[in-house]
């Protein structure tokens, strides 16, 4: 489990440590940095195997470092394993297979995932692929794994993968029957909803699976942090919401999640959920993000108790609904 990450020159960040927790809600105001984390994290889990550690369409390493600062930028990291604290930085010697095998994996759903498609690729392994690529061959390889009983959807037929996704995507999208297909000598595969191909079904069941996948995988997996942008895309308030139920119970099942999101429909289902599940919001961090008048990240990491409350509300967060009700109503 990764436990902190400082980020020291880093795009908008002079010099930031955040706690990442058991479950890291990452929200703010556009271009804020909430996105540069996990690139920070992925490109951290990049140098610890020994590639190269700049992410394809990110810029070079000087695009990369913050103006202010006049140090070249550095990336660091604390993350347990089996209950002892180890420490990696970028710049800092490869690792022995032995250590690399102690560094948490990395499941990334990007915000840029697939939307309707007549098919979906798929390769020889069982890897999902940050856009959603290989979703439905992961279905396919995982299918009768019992999962966590945190994740046993109560309209499930079974306790297996495959069941709990169709329950799950079906919570999402209330009545929703989900059917996959693939075709191992074409490398493709696809998926129908209600007995309709994806592109007639819009954009939010396309954007939903990997979700469902990733979360369930993380939870096969261990030592796994599953990261997902804008979970909520695309998905009506109930369905925002009935992710966070998700999310929240892939946490209780043991991954570690990290979840950059716009939606106070979602932040409010993890509200929910710490409500109803007594001790849960000691398993909940929230980092809200903004820019100073230099340009600069600045973070305020308010804590939630177990009624779902904060003991801060930092101005701009999720409050836009209480500003528009007040002009509607003045």
């Amino acid at each position: 489990m990764i436990k902190e990450v400082t980020l020291k020159g880093f795009k908008s960040f002079y010099e930031e440590t955040l706690r990442i927790s058991q479950l890291t809600v990452l929200t703010g105001l556009n271009s804020s940095g909430k996105s540069s984390v996990m690139q920070a994290l992925r490109m951290l889990e990049r140098h610890y195997y020994g590639k190269n550690p700049i992410l394809s369409g990110h810029g070079t390493v000087e695009e990369l470092k913050n103006s202010f600062y006049g140090e070249p930028y550095s990336i660091e990291a604390t993350y347990d394993y089996n209950r002892k604290d180890f420490y990696v930085g970028i710049g800092e010697k490869a690792r022995t297979s032995e250590e690399i095998a102690m560094f948490p994996r990395i499941i990334y759903i990007s915000a840029d995932r697939f939307g309707p498609r007549t098919s979906i690729p798929i390769d020889a392994s069982h890897e999902l692929g940050s856009r959603g690529e290989n979703v439905l061959k992961c279905i396919d390889y995982y299918a009768n794994e019992e999962i966590d009983y945190h994740l046993h959807h109560e309209d499930s037929e079974g306790d297996t993968f495959e069941y709990n996704v169709r329950a799950w995507l079906n919570a999402i999208s209330p009545g929703v029957k989900f059917k996959s297909e693939i075709h191992t000598m074409a490398d493709m595969s696809y998926s129908l909803f209600d007995g309709h191909r994806a592109m007639n079904v819009g954009f939010g069941l396309s954007y939903t699976l990997p979700i469902i996948v990733a979360l369930f995988i993380g939870t096969l997996e261990k030592n796994t942090i599953v990261m997902i942008e804008n979970p909520e895309a695309h998905l009506h308030p109930k369905g925002q919401t009935e992710m966070a139920r998700l999310i929240c119970s892939a946490v209780d099942a043991g991954v570690q999640v990290l979840v950059e999101t716009h939606s106070d429909h979602l932040y409010d289902g993890i509200r929910i959920y710490a409500k109803q599940h007594s001790g849960f919001a000691t398993k909940v961090g929230t980092h809200w993000f903004e820019l100073d008048s230099h340009r600069l990240t600045h973070v305020e990491s308010p804590m939630m108790d177990d009624d779902g409350s904060l003991d801060q509300w930092p101005a701009g967060m999720f409050d836009q609904f209480g500003i528009n009700t007040t002009i509607l109503l003045s």
